[in-house]
């Protein structure tokens, strides 16, 4: 099934473009107003044993966007016929609405076990939380509105 499956690319906001972040232990929101960039939904999460990426664009007025509706997709759940069991394991692109672009993965399985962490980006709201919090995630802290309160040099979001 990987085979048929595509990957999906999916452009996270840059930390450095986000804006007025506030950050409460492990999670941050922040705002992201790139246009436009910011026209869509951008997410990646991973908790244990499940890990899901979804990346959809607007104003996609491409030639090759010019359909109502259009879709593909490929899933596998409790398949025990390979080398290796597979709880779930699916994929989709779709165009829609004549400017809407997108695809997702999801994976659910037992292998490389994976702390809690996500991130993403629905229009100009941007996501990012992580249990536990680490500098590759969220790094553990406390600001409002791009302010650091604690620590005084906390560097994530607006901050950087």
């Amino acid at each position: 099934m990987a085979d048929q499956k595509q990957e999906v690319v999916i452009e996270f906001a840059p930390v450095e473009e986000l804006q007025a972040s506030t950050v409460c232990c492990c999670c941050m929101q922040s705002f992201f107003t790139t246009w436009p960039a910011m026209c869509g939904l951008q997410q990646e999460c991973q908790c244990i044993c499940i890990e899901a990426q979804t990346s959809m664009k607007c104003l996609q007025f491409d030639k090759e966007n010019q359909a109502c509706s259009k879709a593909t997709s490929v899933s596998s759940c409790l398949d025990n016929s390979g080398p290796e069991f597979i709880c779930h394991d699916s994929g989709n692109q779709f165009t829609c609405c004549f400017c809407l672009k997108g695809a997702s993965t999801m994976w659910c399985g037992f292998k490389d076990l994976k702390p809690c962490a996500m991130k993403g980006n629905c229009l100009c709201c941007d996501c990012r939380a992580a249990i536990p919090p680490s500098a590759e995630t969220v790094p553990f802290g406390i600001a409002i509105c791009g302010t650091a309160l604690h620590p005084k040099d906390y560097k994530g979001g607006s901050m950087v």
